[in-house]
């Protein structure tokens, strides 16, 4: 595991971080652009490891935690482990999950109960035959659904973080809508990774050039309903106009501890973090703008990359 110190936080400075620990990679879907190959699938934190990572966390000054994975919430222990971070001092406990076991109305209480404060849900398509497609089961949509109309009935609106590939893009206005109208308000957009699983299903992430406009129509969907739309894996310069839609993820301190390995996000190979020479004497380098991931630019090169001159 890498150092703490190594990755981008001063000794003690801990107050903003969030620790996300990826429990493991065990999930009860297969997504067909999941990365998660079936090797990966067998390594999963033991209930004593995970909590031996929070103790370090909480020792540290960390009070904001996140479980993921593979799929948390088919974790018999997750529920403990939540009361013990809620009684432990952590004031920010999140759940990044596919959403389906809300679909009981009981987990869905249970979970709440146990001390969650934020949702976030991974969503990917609007029409019951596109989601089955995608999440290789049928009546996920329906599933879904009824799991984030669950959460809001208990106060709780989740965040959709809605993947952005092949088959999903020129369809986000929509999905924004569908989804908008089951009370959420918060979309944050990311673009399919090609790595690991779906390190050769290269089709599926497509070209920015290719797709801004549809990104922009998400963008005023969400101005005309008044909900928060952003993208996480654009630069800035790519989204020319609606720039104030990109996201750095260096805004978010996240400390990524997975079963095997321990690095904040904005290290991960799955994340914006390559400057080219395109780059250079841009305004927002250093700044704002992360760069390109690696797995697009080796897709796509830096020829949409268009920097802002420093004395503009």
């Amino acid at each position: 595991m890498h150092d703490e110190s190594t990755v981008g936080v001063a000794s003690g400075d801990y107050g903003d971080v969030m620790v996300d620990l990826i429990l493991g990679y065990e999930c009860n879907v297969k997504c067909d652009y999941c990365s998660v190959c079936d090797e990966m699938r067998a390594h999963n934190m033991t209930t004593a490891d995970a909590l031996a990572e929070l103790a370090r966390a909480r020792g540290l000054g960390i009070r904001q935690v996140a479980f993921g994975g593979g799929e948390p919430t088919i974790r018999r222990d997750l529920f403990p482990l939540i009361r013990w971070c809620r009684e432990r001092g952590f004031t920010d406990i999140k759940v990044s999950s596919n959403g389906l076991m809300y679909s009981y109305e009981a987990f869905a209480r249970g979970i709440v109960d146990a001390g969650v404060t934020r949702f976030h849900i991974s969503a990917m398509a609007h029409t019951a035959a596109l989601y089955e497609k995608i999440l290789g089961l049928r009546g996920g949509l329906d599933l879904v659904a009824r799991g984030v109309d669950h959460l809001v009935a208990l106060g709780h609106i989740p965040v959709l973080d809605l993947i952005i590939k092949d088959d999903t893009w020129s369809h986000l206005p929509d999905i924004i809508r569908f989804w908008a109208a089951h009370g959420v308000r918060t979309f944050p957009l990311w673009l399919v990774s090609l790595t690991d699983r779906n390190a050769d299903n290269v089709q599926s992430l497509p070209r920015v050039s290719d797709i801004r406009q549809k990104l922009f129509q998400a963008f005023d969907v969400g101005r005309e309903l008044g909900l928060n739309v952003y993208s996480r894996h654009i630069p800035r310069c790519m989204l020319k106009g609606r720039e104030d839609h990109a996201r750095d993820l260096r805004q978010d301190r996240v400390l990524v501890v997975t079963p095997g390995s321990r690095f904040f996000l904005w290290e991960s190979s799955i994340s914006p973090n390559t400057y080219t020479p395109r780059c250079q004497g841009c305004r927002y380098r250093n700044g704002e703008c992360q760069g390109l991931r690696r797995d697009y630019l080796a897709r796509f090169g830096d020829a949409e990359l268009e920097p802002y001159p420093e004395d503009s």
